[in-house]
């Protein structure tokens, strides 16, 4: 059994998360709590530095030894952008930045232009890094005790210079690129633990009359099925102005033997008709083929072809991918994704949404691959109840350019099952110094829905706007099994996923009904 490391060197200021704080809390003598909060727990003997040093979510422990399609994956998508995915920069930091948070699957959109291979989101507004600088990047955040990482290479570079492609990679990543199978390890029970420190990469395999296919069975698939690329509604814009990169056709996508051979763990392919309930049998098929399927597509066949998707999910591994027309690089909703049976549901991390909050809080303190659970949506365990209370928050940082404002709690279930929610009362914070704004609230409030392994809970402060939509100022969110029970101090996160020094004092009890 394998420990994740502790994320090292300065958090890039485009792309930070800290969601580990509630695994290992800070130091106590560094927590400001307020009076009234001192005041509560001393009238309910509780001790206050005992009870700082108590996580609120505790780590995992995660079998290594399962096969691959076994596991859940942290997951990027256009991982070289630092911003929007149509005017977003490419830069090499960003691999550094999100291996270091433990992403298992990071993608690479490579194109040929005069300069060499490059990547850059194709047919955007965004600016390129040259493929040797991703690739260096990527070996120098990979280490010998890590669990594997899946490299999603999109290519549009021609067959005639694939083969440099291979040698940059080779050469950038040496032994920790699987280059061959393994020794006795078929695809069908590979597992991390066969892998540590090793890189898969994904490689394209476009079946023999695959466009045809595609045109023929339109339902299932996306604009972007034949070439490989998100680019849907802004095929016509242009950054590069590059002539080799402008006039590339990649109508017919081939991938060159010696580059196919690298994926044999982990060859792609965007859906044929009736792949869901077809086998891919290896011949004709390469073996350890995984579905590469757009968000568009899978959820054409949600929720009618549900227990197919889960059925077909223990058979292969399948990648989800978001629409292109998410321009400001929002993001999907993973978990229904993941109530589905999807393995690697790719999301831009440059946004901290509810997708990545989510995320944040299936793979927070693990190494990056979390095991499925045994039994996915449709099967229940029993019916619980959670009882949660909500005291107070110490030590808000104060809104910009508002000294008097109204705050309120708002907790949400997302379940399976069923989604619930509830809100506290609005509290009216007057004449308040700029980060020491203490709330008590002393709410309550009791769910009861059937447990599931795939239910999260999440609480979010919002300053409330009499004309304009509430802003969301911090965050918790939690995966529900993971969850400590009794008193605890929740750090809450700002909307961008940095700590900011505010506790709120909670207490859950889950019970059987």
């Amino acid at each position: 059994m394998l420990i994740p490391k502790a994320s090292e060197g300065v958090p890039s200021p485009h792309l930070s998360v800290e969601t580990t704080i509630n695994i290992y809390p800070p130091a106590s003598d560094t927590i400001r709590l307020s009076p009234e909060i001192l005041s509560f727990l001393k009238q309910n003997s509780l001790d206050t530095h005992e009870l700082l040093k108590l996580p609120a979510v505790h780590p995992r422990i995660v079998d290594d030894t399962r096969p691959l399609r076994d596991y859940f994956v942290s997951s990027s998508h256009n991982t070289y952008l630092l911003a929007w995915q149509v005017l977003g920069r490419a830069s090499s930091e960003c691999y550094t930045h999100v291996l270091s948070k433990n992403a298992r699957c990071v993608e690479i959109d490579v194109w040929w232009s005069s300069k060499g291979p490059i990547v850059t989101h194709g047919y955007t507004l965004s600016r390129s890094v040259t493929f040797n600088a991703v690739c260096e990047a990527i070996d120098e955040a990979i280490y010998d005790e890590d669990w594997p990482v899946i490299i999603s290479l999109e290519c549009h570079v021609p067959v005639a210079h694939q083969g440099e492609l291979v040698d940059i990679m080779k050469g950038a990543w040496g032994n920790k690129l699987v280059q061959e199978p393994l020794d006795g390890v078929g695809g069908d029970t590979i597992s991390p633990r066969d892998l540590i420190g090793k890189i898969l990469l994904m490689v394209e395999y476009y079946p023999d009359a695959y466009c045809q296919e595609i045109t023929a069975d339109s339902e299932a698939f996306d604009h972007d099925s034949c070439v490989g690329t998100e680019w849907d509604e802004v095929s016509e814009l242009y950054h590069e102005t590059d002539p080799v990169l402008k006039a590339a056709n990649h109508s017919q996508a081939k991938i060159a033997d010696s580059l196919a051979d690298l994926g044999f763990y982990t060859r792609s392919m965007k859906p044929i008709k009736h792949w869901l309930t077809e086998e891919l049998p290896s011949p004709p098929h390469p073996p350890n083929v995984l579905m590469n399927i757009s968000e568009s597509s899978i959820l054409a066949m949600l929720p009618h072809s549900l227990s197919e998707l889960i059925e077909d999910s223990w058979r292969r591994i399948r990648r989800i991918y978001p629409r292109g027309v998410r321009l400001s690089s929002s993001n999907l909703d993973p978990l229904e994704q993941w109530h589905s049976g999807s393995q690697i549901v790719c999301l831009n991390w440059q946004n901290f949404d509810l997708g990545m909050q989510l995320n944040e809080a299936m793979f927070a303190g693990t190494a990056g691959w979390v095991e499925r659970p045994s039994r996915l949506i449709g099967v229940s365990k029993r019916k619980v109840k959670l009882t949660c209370n909500v005291i107070g928050i110490s030590s808000l940082p104060r809104p910009k350019e508002h000294t008097e404002f109204s705050l309120y709690v708002h907790a949400e279930l997302f379940s399976p099952s069923k989604n619930l929610d509830w809100q506290s009362e609005h509290f009216k914070c007057k004449h308040i110094p700029e980060d020491s704004a203490d709330v008590m609230w002393n709410g309550r409030f009791e769910w009861e829905f059937e447990e599931d392994d795939l239910t999260f809970i999440r609480l979010r402060i919002l300053r409330h706007e009499v004309l304009s939509k509430d802003e969301q100022m911090l965050v918790f969110c939690a995966r529900l099994c993971d969850l400590e029970q009794g008193w605890r101090f929740i750090h809450l996160l700002s909307m961008d996923g940095r700590r900011t020094g505010a506790t709120l004092l909670v207490r859950f009890i889950i019970s059987g009904i």
